[in-house]
């Protein structure tokens, strides 16, 4: 099960990676708003030092299970980050969302 919730984890991190350069092409103005809206919530968190409801869901259903896989092993170092310092993490996913906020101005929603 914890793996279930890494896997979703990670598809949300490549939504917000992704999405950017999906909202340029494509345009939909709700796909855009949903995608800024989402990332804000995420870089609130990040800076106000609260943890991720996902991450906290997978570190309790990982204490109550086995150790875990391979693939989980490697999904967990990917995910996390962990040979990052969490300040660092925090300016990348700050300077990101400046630069998602900022393709509102520079490439207007379409309406």
């Amino acid at each position: 099960m914890p793996e279930i919730v890494l896997t979703v984890h990670l598809m949300i991190v490549l939504f917000f990676i992704a999405g950017f350069f999906i909202g340029l092409s494509w345009n939909q103005p709700m796909f855009r708003y949903i995608h800024a809206g989402s990332l804000g919530g995420i870089t609130l968190l990040m800076t106000l030092r609260i943890p991720c409801p996902l991450t906290l869901l997978e570190e309790a259903l990982r204490n109550q299970s086995y150790e875990g896989s391979f693939l989980a092993t490697w999904l967990n170092r990917i995910l996390y980050l962990e040979w990052f310092d969490p300040l660092h993490v925090l300016m990348v996913n700050v300077l990101f969302m400046a630069l998602v906020l900022s393709s509102f101005w520079w490439h207007p929603v379409k309406k």
